[in-house]
C-alpha cells in the first residue's frame, strides 16, 4: 500500500513538473503527454525486462483510466502486487526524487 501512495505522490510531482508551476497544474496537452511517455519509455529501456513490462503496464493503466484516480490506483496496485521488491526499486529509480520515494519501513514478521 505504501508503494501505491508513493507512486501517487510521484505521479502528482511529475504532472506538476511537466504541467506547469503552482498548486493546480494546467491539463496536459496531447503533445505533452506524448513527450512524458517517450521520456519514461526511454528510461524504462535501461531497466530489466521485468521492470520494463511492469512500467509499460503502469503507463497503460494511467492511459486507460485517465481521470479516474481510484481505477488507476487499483490497477497500479494490482500490477505492483505481482512484481518483486527489486523491480519496484528499479521503477522508483527512474521517477523524480529516485530513492527518496522508497518506503522506509521494517520488514514485517509474523509471530507464531
Amino acid at each position: 500500500m505504501q508503494i501505491i501512495l508513493v507512486l501517487s505522490a510521484v505521479a502528482l510531482c511529475v504532472l506538476a513538473h511537466f504541467g506547469g508551476k503552482g498548486a493546480s497544474p494546467a491539463p496536459l496537452s496531447a503533445d505533452q503527454k506524448a513527450e512524458i511517455k517517450a521520456k519514461v519509455q526511454a528510461q524504462l529501456a535501461a531497466l530489466s525486462t521485468e521492470a520494463q513490462t511492469a512500467g509499460n503496464q503502469i503507463i497503460t493503466a494511467f492511459e486507460a483510466n485517465e481521470g479516474n484516480q481510484e481505477a488507476t490506483k487499483a490497477a497500479v496496485e494490482h500490477i505492483l502486487s505481482t512484481v518483486s521488491d527489486s523491480v519496484k526499486q528499479e521503477l522508483v529509480s527512474i521517477l523524480p526524487g529516485g530513492r527518496h520515494f522508497l518506503p522506509h519501513h521494517k520488514p514485517s514478521t509474523t509471530s507464531v
